[in-house]
């Protein structure tokens, strides 16, 4: 039991004892109710309040039980309180609820739920391009590396619901399951799901097996390390330049691949991509374009009309980010 419950405990005991006490001298002794509160106070604080009393036999023997049992409890919560700063719960408690009012202020953010390797990795890259983060980890150690990063994280179960709603998943665009059983990334997968229809949900897999699993428990998207390691290593031996290339690119050394949606009032909408004039304006080249239906154009013609809610997949020199917002 942590030192918080006990001293909780505690003080429901000494407030039990005054009650009782006060209860007592009002049946036994016919004392009016104020007063019996006011003998109960000192005889349990100083052992001397019942000497105002003429009090019985009955009334002597109950005393004696309070005051064995009201200094016992005494003791009991000063015991507490003190192990309960010593211990550090109350600034642990202190800094838990600094931290969810934080959460609570969210908006748009990602939820990555399990801080292994793989989970620390994400979160940290995440965070690197911008990204607001709230890790989900129920191990304490894990928790006790976090906070000295400053990154804001809930200590609970990932497949529970209050601790994703804790972890303010309405407001949340993505959640990321990186626990390392895929049995529970697929229970996490289906309890985000319920709480949340547009969330966008990236599952890990361990075994291939499993991915059409997370497919269909609710997960937009599966990655499996394994297989992308294999695809990467044969990459590296077939089109070893290729790789090198695509690295350059999405570390954003020299220059990047970016993404852009076309929002509703866009000065792209509803313009061919020579009109747009995106290559004079931003310095770009637009490589593809992924439309609202789904569909996916490689290589777009400079007459393709660009639509609202349309994804363009754009290469450029460093900063593109950037300059695509200002549009």
């Amino acid at each position: 039991m942590d030192a918080r419950r006990r001293f909780v405990i505690s003080l429901y005991l000494l407030v039990g004892f005054l009650i009782v006490g006060t209860v007592g001298y009002v049946v036994i002794e016919g004392t009016a109710p104020l007063e019996a509160a006011y003998v109960t106070i000192m005889t349990v604080f100083s052992s001397m309040g019942s000497e105002s009393l003429d009090l019985s036999t009955a009334g002597q023997v109950f005393t004696m039980f309070l005051i064995i049992a009201g200094v016992g409890s005494v003791y009991y919560a000063s015991v507490s309180l003190v192990t309960l700063f010593v211990s550090g719960e109350l600034r642990s408690a202190r800094e838990k609820v600094k931290v969810q009012k934080q959460i609570n202020d969210l908006k748009n953010h990602v939820i990555v739920c399990g801080y292994g390797r793989m989970g620390k990795l994400v979160a940290h890259q995440l965070r690197a391009e911008g990204a607001r983060v709230v890790i989900v980890d129920n191990d304490p150690e894990k928790i006790s590396a976090i906070e000295p990063e400053g990154i804001l994280y809930v200590k609970g179960d990932a497949s529970e619901e209050t601790t994703l709603i804790e972890a303010g998943i309405a407001r949340a665009v993505t959640l990321v399951a990186t626990l390392p059983r895929d049995s529970d990334n697929l229970y996490m997968a289906l309890t985000a799901r319920g709480l949340k229809k547009d969330l966008l949900i990236i599952a890990r897999a361990e075994s291939t097996t499993t991915e059409a699993k997370l497919l269909r428990a609710g997960a937009d998207r599966v990655v499996c390390p394994q297989v992308i390691g294999a695809y990467r290593i044969s990459s590296l031996v077939t089109r070893p330049n290729v790789v090198d290339f695509v690295d350059v690119a999405v570390k954003g050394v020299e220059f990047e691949i970016d993404e852009y949606r076309v929002a509703e009032g866009s000065t792209l909408a509803g313009k061919s991509l020579r009109d747009s004039a995106l290559r004079q304006k931003v310095d770009v080249m637009v490589v593809a374009i992924k439309h609202s239906d789904g569909r996916t154009t490689f290589n777009p013609s400079a007459d393709e009309v660009v639509q609202v809610d349309d994804t363009l997949i754009v290469i450029g020199r460093l900063d593109t980010s950037s300059r695509l917002a200002q549009l």
